[in-house]
C-alpha cells in the first residue's frame, strides 16, 4: 500500500547482503558505512541540455517536467550520426518485465542492435522476479559484466559502487557530459540519484513524472452503467464507488486501495514532510490514521477487488471489467492497451486528482528514475566508449536510433499503418514486446506517446498539466541512509504488515500510534536523522 523508499525491485536477497559484505571487507578505499556526511556529499552534477534536433511537439511544455508529447512518427528520422561502439563485446546485466527474447542467434533485431552499435551485444537477460537473487550471484562471482543495471536500495551501495564500479565523475560532471548529447539531454533530477560519496557513480535510466501514479477508470463501462465517474471530495469519491460495486456481477470499483490518490485529498507528504531541517513521516501524522480509516472502509464495504492483498493483479481486473479503477503510473498505459481486446470499445480515461476540502491537489511526484546503470571499473578509453553506446542507448525520439530500439525491422518486426507502427507477432517475440531489456543500459526522457492510440497522448498530457507544477516529491529522494539500507526492508515489511492487519479488520485503526512507536524504535528515528544530517552535507557541499 505504501512505498517507503523500497519498491517491488529492490534488492532484498539475503545474499545480496551478505556478498557485499564480503566484497567489502578487505577493502580500504571505500567510505565508511556510517559517514552520512561523506556519503552524501555533493558533486556537480551534469549539465542539463535539452536535445533540440528532432520534431516538435505537439503540444506545449506547460511545466519543465512536461515530457514532450507526439501522436504520430515523424515522417523524416533524425539519422545516427555514428556507431558508437569499437567492435569490441559489451557484456551487460539487465533484467526485463517481458517475456525473454529469443537468443541473438536466432534473432535478426538483436544483431541489428549489434550492426547500429557498432558491438557485440552479450546481455545476462534474468526476469524481474529472479533478478535480486541472480544479482547477488554476480557480485559474489565478480561477473555482472561492462555495463549492470542497480535497483532500489541494499546494504552497502556507496561502498560497492566505490569498490567495483568507475567513478564518472570526470567524463559527465558540468560540461564533460556535452560530449555525450544525448545523455546531456537527461534531466538534472534524474542524475541526483546517481551520486555516492562525492562521485558520480551511475547513468540514470529515466522515467520522469511518469512514474506518478494516476486513477484510471474504465469509461466505456461507467456510460454502461449510466454512472458519471466524477468526483471532487473524499466523501464523493467512496459514493461513487459504492454506486458501481457488485461483488454478485464480479464487478469491484477499485482494484486496489488507492493510497497515492487517497493521500492528496488529505494534505499528505510524500513519505516525509520537509520543513525547517526537519523531517516528519507521513505515518506520525494524524492525516495518515484518517488515510488508513477510509481505506479499511473501503474494504470492509465490499468496493476493493477481494484479492487486492493476496493476489493483486491489477491491470488483468481493469481491462477484464471485474474493476472500474485502477491506480497505477502512468507507464503502465502501453501494457493496459495491449491487453484490451481491439473492437471491444475499450476506453480508458484518467480521473482528476482532488485536494483536500477544495483547496488545490498536491499529488505525489513519482521518483524520476526506474534504476541506475553502473560501469565495470575500466582503463579511460574503455570507458569512454561504453559512456558512448549508452549516449546511443539514450537517443530521443524522432532519431532512427529510438525507432529501431522500439519496433525492430519494418515489415519483419512492425508494420507501419497512418504513422504509427504496430508490432508484429514475431516483434512482439523479438523486441520483447517494445521493451527489449537494453532500456536497462539507459534510456531517453519518456515521451508521450502511444502506437495506434493518438487521443491517449491528449489523455495523458491534459492530466499531467493539471497538476505537474503543483506536485509533491520526496524530499529524500537522491539521499542515501545507512539504516534504510541495511534495515530498511524489515521495517517496511513490519509496517505494511500492520497496515494490512487494519485494512482487513484484524487490528483496530487505533493500533496505528503503537505500531508507529515501534516503527521509530526499529529504524524510523535513525532513518530521519541520517536524512537530515544528508540533506545538511548536499546543502552545505
Amino acid at each position: 500500500m505504501t512505498n517507503n523508499g523500497i519498491t517491488r525491485r529492490a534488492l532484498f536477497a539475503g545474499g545480496l547482503g551478505i556478498a557485499a559484505t564480503g566484497l567489502l571487507a578487505s577493502c580500504s578505499t571505500v567510505t565508511r558505512s556510517t559517514d552520512v556526511k561523506a556519503i552524501n556529499k555533493a558533486v556537480a552534477l551534469p549539465d542539463y541540455v535539452p536535445w533540440t534536433g528532432g520534431p516538435e511537439p505537439v503540444l506545449p511544455k506547460t511545466s519543465a517536467l512536461m515530457p514532450s508529447a507526439f501522436r504520430r512518427i515523424p515522417e523524416r528520422l533524425v539519422p545516427t550520426a555514428h556507431k558508437p561502439g569499437d567492435g569490441s563485446t559489451v557484456h551487460g546485466s539487465v533484467p526485463t518485465n517481458s517475456p525473454v527474447p529469443p537468443t541473438k542467434g536466432s534473432n535478426p533485431y538483436w544483431q541489428g542492435l549489434d550492426e547500429r552499435m557498432g558491438i557485440d551485444l552479450d546481455l545476462t537477460i534474468t526476469p524481474n522476479a529472479d533478478f535480486g537473487n541472480k544479482f547477488a550471484t554476480q557480485v559474489a562471482g565478480d561477473t555482472l559484466g561492462d555495463v549492470f543495471t542497480v535497483f532500489g536500495s541494499f546494504p552497502y551501495l556507496p561502498q560497492f559502487l566505490e569498490a567495483k564500479a568507475q567513478n564518472l565523475t570526470e567524463h559527465l560532471s558540468g560540461s564533460g557530459v556535452r560530449d555525450f548529447p544525448y545523455l546531456a539531454n537527461l534531466p538534472t533530477a534524474s542524475w541526483r540519484g546517481t551520486v555516492f560519496s562525492g562521485g558520480i557513480y551511475a547513468v540514470p535510466v529515466p522515467r520522469g513524472p511518469l512514474t506518478s501514479q494516476v486513477l484510471y477508470r474504465r469509461q466505456d463501462l461507467f456510460e454502461g452503467l449510466g454512472v458519471d465517474p466524477s468526483f471532487s471530495s473524499l466523501d464523493e469519491f467512496v459514493q461513487l464507488c459504492r454506486e458501481v460495486s457488485d461483488p454478485h456481477a464480479n464487478r469491484w470499483a477499485l482494484a486496489s486501495v488507492p493510497t497515492s490518490i487517497l493521500a492528496p485529498m488529505l494534505d499528505l507528504p510524500n513519505q516525509w514532510e520537509h520543513s525547517g531541517g526537519t523531517l516528519t513521516h507521513m505515518y506520525e501524522l494524524d492525516a495518515y490514521q484518517d488515510l488508513l480509516d477510509v481505506s479499511r472502509r473501503l474494504i470492509a464495504e465490499d468496493l476493493v477487488h477481494p484479492d487486492s492483498i493476496t493476489a493483486y493483479n491489477g491491470k488483468v481486473w481493469l481491462v477484464q471489467g471485474s474493476a472500474l479503477m485502477l491506480s497505477d503510473t502512468y507507464s503502465a498505459i502501453p501494457g493496459i492497451v495491449q491487453q484490451a481486446t481491439p473492437g471491444s470499445g475499450f476506453d480508458l480515461t484518467t480521473a482528476p486528482f482532488v485536494g483536500p476540502s477544495g483547496a488545490k491537489a498536491k499529488p505525489w511526484l513519482g521518483d524520476p528514475n526506474n534504476a541506475i546503470t553502473a560501469l565495470a571499473a575500466a582503463p579511460d578509453d574503455r570507458v569512454r566508449t561504453l559512456l558512448e553506446v549508452l549516449d546511443w542507448c539514450a537517443s530521443p525520439f524522432g532519431t532512427e536510433a529510438w525507432m529501431y530500439r522500439k519496433f525492430g525491422i519494418e515489415g519483419r518486426d512492425y508494420e507501419m499503418q497512418d504513422g504509427s507502427p504496430t508490432l508484429t507477432k514475431t516483434g512482439n517475440s523479438e523486441t520483447a514486446l517494445g521493451e527489449f531489456p537494453l532500456q536497462y543500459f539507459t534510456e531517453c526522457p519518456l515521451p508521450l506517446f502511444y502506437s495506434g492510440r493518438p487521443g491517449m497522448t491528449d489523455t495523458v498530457y491534459e492530466s499531467l498539466a493539471s497538476w505537474l507544477d503543483d506536485g509533491l516529491p520526496n524530499p529524500t529522494y537522491g539521499l542515501y541512509s545507512p539504516t534504510n539500507s541495511t534495515k530498511g526492508p524489515a521495517v517496511g515489511t513490519y509496517a505494511t504488515n500492520a497496515i494490512n492487519d487494519i485494512l482487513l479488520g484484524r487490528a483496530p485503526v487505533s493500533s496505528w500510534k503503537g505500531v508507529v512507536r515501534d516503527w521509530r524504535r526499529r529504524g524510523g528515528d535513525a532513518m530521519r536523522a541520517e536524512y537530515e544530517e544528508a540533506l545538511q552535507a548536499r546543502a552545505g557541499s
